[in-house]
Formats: C-alpha cells, structure tokens, sequence
C-alpha cells in the first residue's frame, strides 16, 4: 500500500475524499475499503465520487443480475486483466498501473477520455486489480451490453446524488461504468 496519489484526490474539494458519497461515513472510521471513480474527459474530471463497498455492493444489486454478469465478465475474462495483474503484481507505482488501458492495454498518452478507478483504505491505496484506467473505448462497449434497467438504475444514482445534468449528459455516449 501507498498513500493515494493527489491525482485520485477529489477535484471538487482539492483534498483527498472524506466520506461516502452515499452513507457519508468518515474513511477514517471505517474498517472496510472504499472506491473512487474519476471521469476524465481530456484533462477535465467531469465526474467523482468515492463509495464505501457496502454501499457500492447495494448500487450493484440494484443492477439486473445480466448486467451484473457482463460486467463481472468483462473484467474477469479479458485476457489484458490478467496479463496487466501478472505484470504488475508487486508493483505499487500508481503510475504504472495507469498507463494502459486495463482491459484493451492501449496506451493513457493515446486516449483522451478515460476512467480512473481504484480501492482504497483509510489514506493508502490498495493494489491488484487496481488502481486501473478505463479507456473511452472499452467504456462504450461495456456501456452497450448493460441492460435498460442498469440504464435506469444508475441515472436514478446519478439523480439521488449529484446536482446538475441527468447521467446521459455526462458523456456523449452513456454514462461511466464502475471500474
């Protein structure tokens, strides 16, 4: 483990995040890890949240058990997750768990959007399978596999949580995934 890199910090608050996004839970006061999620859209963050995994894993099951499944799917037998683990087990430079997409394995310098996804524990950042990026790409085509109600479901938490647009204005061809 390592302390979280400023560049998974919240944008919002120029400060690492304190609190579920849902629950509101204080980091520091819980004895699970958490998630953080960072849209980027060229050098922009356009979307961020962190979440603790009980209520990441309750988001989930609000999520069609197919949708479910291609997603769990689309990580776990893609033959670059596996390789990337291989090549970077042991490895705790933030850096270089960024640098190519986690599922296509196409390099950050070559794509412009992208997501930023990894766990977390108190102020350290926990490795394997993450940190990862996501690239636009591979976001896309895991964004047209999910089902309607997932569709439905993650603008409903998009709605409950952010102020502003509606989740199918975050990004011109969907919404993030959940890396």
């Amino acid at each position: 483990m390592c302390e979280i890199p400023p560049r998974l910090h919240s944008f919002e608050h120029d400060e690492p995040f304190k609190t579920c996004l849902t629950c509101e839970q204080k980091f520091t006061e819980i004895d699970h890890p958490y998630t953080i999620t960072k849209v980027l859209q060229g050098t922009e963050c356009v979307f961020e949240y962190a979440m603790c995994l009980p209520c990441r894993h309750s988001m989930m099951l609000s999520f069609s058990e197919e949708s479910r499944q291609t997603m769990n799917d689309f990580f776990e037998q893609n033959p670059h997750v596996e390789a990337r683990t291989e090549k970077l087990q042991g490895n705790q430079n933030f850096d270089d768990w960024i640098q190519n997409c986690a599922t296509c394995d196409v390099p950050l310098s070559e794509t412009k959007n992208y997501n930023l996804g990894c766990m977390a524990f108190d102020s350290e950042l926990l490795f394997d399978p993450g940190p990862m990026m996501v690239c636009s790409t591979c976001e896309q085509k895991m964004q047209k596999s999910l089902s309607k109600s997932t569709r439905q479901e993650w603008d409903k938490f998009i709605l409950d949580n952010f102020d502003g647009p509606p989740a199918d204005a975050l990004k011109p061809d969907g919404v993030p995934i959940l890396v």
